[in-house]
């Protein structure tokens, strides 16, 4: 099917032939901006001549000659910026203080601690050792984690003692 059969009868008295030109569309408009586009994408893989004469002269990077800075250049007077900070005696011998004593825990959170930590490391020997965890220290190593986990949570504070209670019943973070 040719493309002369497939339009409309009015749809080749609107559209433009290839050998004839279009009207030029009113400046400003979207049409101008609209052909103008249009211009730039037929042009982009046109030959780029380096030797057109509408190209300005100050672009021409190559053709700026150089000039030479010169080897000295003149003092420059001292100003606000150019002072020097004196010597500080002290400067770098820094000594930090003391650090405050650890926080002594109470012995029940300490076997806590010791028995949650401890009864995987039990178990986890036992495994490594005889190949399969059975016997005794299956169940010390289970018992003390459980009994020392069940210790901590028990032992949990949800609210500060320094801290006054909250007559409202708000939350508490």
């Amino acid at each position: 099917m040719h493309e002369h059969e497939s339009n409309t009868a009015g749809d080749d008295e609107d559209r433009p032939r290839e050998n004839e030109q279009r009207p030029a569309p009113a400046p400003g408009s979207q049409a101008e901006q609209d052909a103008i586009f249009a211009a730039l994408v037929a042009q982009f893989d046109d030959p780029v001549d380096l030797t057109r004469p509408d190209w300005p002269e100050i672009e021409n990077l190559r053709r700026i000659p150089v000039t030479p800075t010169p080897a000295s250049p003149a003092p420059v007077p001292p100003g606000p910026r150019d002072w020097e900070a004196a010597e500080d005696p002290d400067e770098g011998h820094f000594v930090p203080p003391e650090p405050p004593p650890l926080p002594t825990g109470d012995t029940t959170a300490k076997f806590a601690w010791i028995a949650v930590l401890g009864g995987p490391a039990l178990l986890l020997f036992d495994a490594l050792v005889w190949r399969e965890v059975s016997g005794w220290p299956a169940w010390v190593g289970l018992t003390a984690f459980l009994g020392g986990f069940t210790t901590l949570v028990v032992r949990m504070k949800d609210r500060d003692p320094d801290e006054p209670d909250d007559p409202h019943g708000g939350a508490v973070v």
